[in-house]
């Protein structure tokens, strides 16, 4: 009886420390975002890639490759980039995508974005935001630039998707003829029930703005971040991101992403801020997309024969060098993650 009575304890205490060995084995993940956008060359490996991405702690990504045209995604059907993405355990939870937006053609704009709806929930996303916009200089164009976004937002949520907008600096330029700048007018004139806002934190720092001020001030309608920086995340040392990611948990939201831009010499990224600053200036005067290309064309790099060279990241590119962009830039997201893992202000 005795011996009996010790071999069950001993089996019981062995269950007991294998249940929890398994526990701690099977811990919930941090909910680690990564932007796609990040991944310089992603579309030359994108198994490779989504598997570095998985191993390096993410387990979230939004997209930056989704093709309106032809309705592929870095030239997979949706459904088919679904499942790669699940096959090494992530979630496809928002994407960066672009339609038609035009004012003077509505119906055109929402059949559109409704097509561009359908392929999303294909992919079981949840949130779809529209990346970048040069804005009406009026008040008057404004106002129908945001009841149209309601419209397109009305479409993404007969869909159960949430649509959004991101900044960049330029939205923090003073409108013509108020005291408002551009994102608070958004934010002013755009339904909370169809249109939600993706902060930046690295461009509404660059456009002169306190992030956290921002969160405390729209408590419900930045419901998703960017957690960017000068390059790795964390290295610069001149954001305050648990001051950022405190805020923005006590709000009630936890959807964030990692976002980086090519890895850059200290003269590129100084020309890189002075095209952002000079598309600020042009919002703030009311130009059209058109006069922000003519800007942008001004400090564009030329080749020999003094001809501009395309912008980074476009034209064709040595395979070699596309190599080398894809493994620094996945380096350099595995740097940001483990700044983000080790930080106990990231749940």
């Amino acid at each position: 009886m005795k011996k009996f009575l010790s071999l069950f304890v001993v089996s019981v205490m062995a269950l007991f420390l294998t249940s929890s060995a398994l526990s701690g084995a099977t811990a919930p993940k941090k909910h680690m975002g990564v932007q796609v956008y990040s991944v310089k060359g992603f579309e030359s490996d994108v198994p490779g890639s989504l598997k570095t991405l998985a191993d390096e702690g993410y387990v979230e990504l939004e997209l930056a490759n989704y093709d309106a045209n032809t309705g592929l995604v870095a030239g997979y059907k949706p459904a088919e980039f679904a499942a790669l993405v699940k096959k090494y355990g992530m979630e496809v939870l928002s994407s960066h995508a672009r339609a038609k937006f035009d004012v003077k053609d509505e119906a055109g704009t929402i059949a559109a974005w409704g097509k561009l709806f359908d392929d999303h929930k294909i992919m079981g996303c949840k949130y779809v935001v529209f990346p970048m916009n040069m804005w009406a200089g009026t008040v008057t164009g404004l106002k129908a630039e945001c009841d149209l976004m309601n419209k397109i937002g009305d479409e993404a949520n007969k869909r159960g998707i949430k649509f959004g907008y991101h900044n960049h600096n330029m939205e923090f330029a003073t409108v013509a003829d108020t005291k408002q700048l551009y994102e608070d007018f958004l934010i002013a004139n755009t339904d909370p029930g169809k249109v939600f806002f993706e902060m930046d934190v690295y461009w509404i720092t660059i456009g002169g703005q306190d992030p956290v001020a921002y969160l405390k001030k729209y408590p419900t309608r930045f419901q998703a971040l960017h957690i960017k920086d000068e390059y790795v995340v964390g290295e610069s040392g001149k954001l305050d991101y648990k001051a950022i990611f405190d805020q923005f948990y006590k709000n009630g939201h936890d959807v964030w992403f990692v976002e980086m831009e090519g890895k850059m010499t200290k003269e590129e990224r100084e020309k890189s801020m002075a095209r952002m600053e000079a598309m600020k200036n042009v919002q703030a005067k009311g130009g059209t997309m058109q006069d922000m290309m003519a800007e942008m064309s001004k400090n564009q790099p030329k080749d020999k024969d003094g001809k501009p060279l395309p912008p980074a990241g476009r034209g064709p590119k040595d395979p070699k060098v596309v190599a080398e962009e894809l493994k620094t830039s996945l380096d350099g997201l595995k740097q940001s993650a483990d700044y983000l893992l080790k930080s106990d202000f990231v749940k």
